[in-house]
C-alpha cells in the first residue's frame, strides 16, 4: 500500500463488497484509518451503484415456545437473475423488539444512507444491517397532560442535507381519556429527534389522522409520504428540512375507505399507487385485482396514470411490500408466506418465507459505510449485534 497513491488505493476500495472492507480494517492502522475516514465514508456514499448492488432486507414476526411470546427477525437475500433469493447473512434477532403481544405493527423504516429503522412504535431502534451496528433511541421525555393518552400513527427516518444530520419523526394522536371507552376530542403531535445531538423537541404544528396500511410510508423527492383522512384519502407529505406538512390527491378511483387498500412505492424514479383488495373487509365489492398508478410530473395530482392491472391475482394476498428491480412486486400472502409478482413476465414465485400474520415488512438495501453517531454519556450507546 505505501508504494501506491492514496487515490488509487481509494479506487480500489471503493470496489470492494462492505464486508471485505470491514474485514480488511485489520490489516494495519494506516488501513483501519483510511477505511474509516471521511473521505472514504462520503466517496463511498456516492459511488455508482446499479440495481444488481441491491439485496432485499426482511423483517418479520415468528411466535416463540410460548403462544404469547413473538420475537422479530431480519432476513437478508440477494436475487439472481431467475428472481431466487441467496441468503447473504444469518438471520438477526432482532431482541429489542420481542413482545408478550402479537407485534404486527413492527415497521421498517428506511434504509437512509445505509441505515435503517425498526420500531414498534414503543422502541425506535436504528441500525447498520451492513456493519451490525445499532443504537436503541431514548424514548422521548413529553409526556400527555393529565387525561390525556397518545396514540403512535407513524413514525419516520430521514437524512436533512440543510443541517447535515438525521431526523427521526414521529406523529401521534392525542385523545382526551373520558371514563367511557370513546375517545374524545382529538389533538395530534409531532416529535422530532435529532441523532447528532441525541435530542428530542416538539413540533407545533397540526396534521390529520394517519391512514395507516402496510406499505403505506415512502420516502421520496425529500420529503416522507403517507395516507391521510380528510374528506378524502390523500397522501400526506412531511418535508425533511422544512418540517411542513401538504397534501396530495389521489386518482378519482382511489378514495374509497371501504374498500381496496392502498400501498405506496417508487417504480422508475416515479412515485406510484398501488390498489388491492383488503382481505379483512366484510364487504366484498371489491374486484379481485391489483392496480398500479404512476404520478408522471410530481405534486401535480391530474399527472396519475393507471400503467398497470393484474387481474385476477393468482393468491389471496394480504399485503404489497415494495417493488424490487422496477420489475418485481413482492407480496404477502393471507398465509403470511411471501410472493414475487414479475411485471413483465407475469411469473408468480412463491418462497420459504414466512412470518405470523400480517407482519412481513421489506425494504431494498444498497450496503453503506455508514456510522451512527454516538449519544450522550447518559444515553444507550452503539451496540454491535
Amino acid at each position: 500500500m505505501k508504494k501506491l497513491p492514496q487515490d488509487v488505493v481509494i479506487f480500489m476500495l471503493l470496489k470492494l463488497p462492505l464486508k471485505s472492507l470491514l474485514r480488511f480494517k485489520s490489516i494495519s492502522k494506516i488501513w483501519y484509518t483510511l477505511i474509516l475516514s471521511d473521505t472514504l465514508f462520503k466517496l463511498h456514499l456516492k459511488r455508482t451503484t446499479t440495481k444488481k448492488d441491491e439485496f432485499i432486507l426482511f423483517i418479520r414476526t415468528l411466535r416463540e415456545d410460548d403462544p404469547y411470546k413473538f420475537t422479530s427477525i431480519a432476513s437478508f437475500f440477494s436475487g439472481d437473475d431467475k428472481n431466487n433469493l441467496t441468503t447473504l447473512f444469518p438471520d438477526v434477532d432482532v431482541t429489542h423488539l420481542s413482545s408478550t403481544s402479537c407485534t404486527i405493527f413492527n415497521e421498517l423504516i428506511g434504509p437512509c444512507h445505509g441505515l435503517i429503522t425498526l420500531t414498534d412504535s414503543d422502541i425506535i431502534i436504528v441500525l447498520n444491517p451492513g456493519t451490525r451496528k445499532y443504537v436503541v433511541i431514548p424514548e422521548s421525555p413529553f409526556d400527555c397532560p393529565k387525561g390525556y393518552y397518545r396514540y403512535i400513527e407513524a413514525v419516520a427516518f430521514r437524512f436533512d442535507s440543510i443541517i447535515n444530520d438525521y431526523k427521526i419523526i414521529k406523529l401521534s394522536d392525542v385523545y382526551w381519556d373520558r371514563p367511557t371507552d370513546d375517545r374524545g376530542p382529538r389533538g395530534s403531535r409531532v416529535e422530532i429527534y435529532n441523532l447528532s445531538i441525541d435530542s428530542w423537541r416538539e413540533h407545533n404544528i397540526e396534521f390529520s389522522s394517519i391512514y395507516f396500511t402496510h406499505c403505506s410510508e415512502i420516502y421520496y423527492k425529500e420529503a416522507v409520504h403517507w395516507f391521510t383522512i380528510q374528506d378524502d384519502l390523500v397522501i400526506l407529505c412531511f418535508d425533511i428540512s422544512s418540517e411542513i406538512f401538504r397534501t396530495m390527491e389521489l386518482p378519482s378511483v382511489c378514495t374509497d375507505l371501504n374498500g381496496p387498500r392502498y400501498g405506496l412505492a417508487v417504480l422508475n424514479d416515479c412515485l406510484v399507487l398501488m390498489s388491492y383488495p383488503d382481505s379483512m373487509c366484510s364487504i366484498d365489492h371489491t374486484e379481485n385485482l391489483l392496480s398500479i398508478w404512476m404520478m408522471k410530473e410530481y405534486g401535480e395530482s391530474e399527472s396519475w396514470i393507471k400503467i398497470r392491472t393484474i387481474s385476477p391475482l393468482p393468491i389471496p394476498i394480504e399485503s404489497a411490500l415494495v417493488i424490487w428491480k422496477d420489475y418485481l412486486l413482492l407480496l404477502q400472502t393471507q398465509t403470511g408466506y411471501l410472493i414475487s409478482y414479475d411485471l413483465y413476465s407475469d411469473e408468480v414465485k412463491e418462497y420459504n418465507l414466512n412470518g405470523h400474520h400480517e407482519s412481513l415488512r421489506a425494504t431494498k438495501y444498497t450496503e453503506c459505510l455508514t456510522t451512527i453517531p454516538t449519544l450522550s454519556e447518559h444515553s444507550k450507546q452503539v451496540q454491535q449485534l
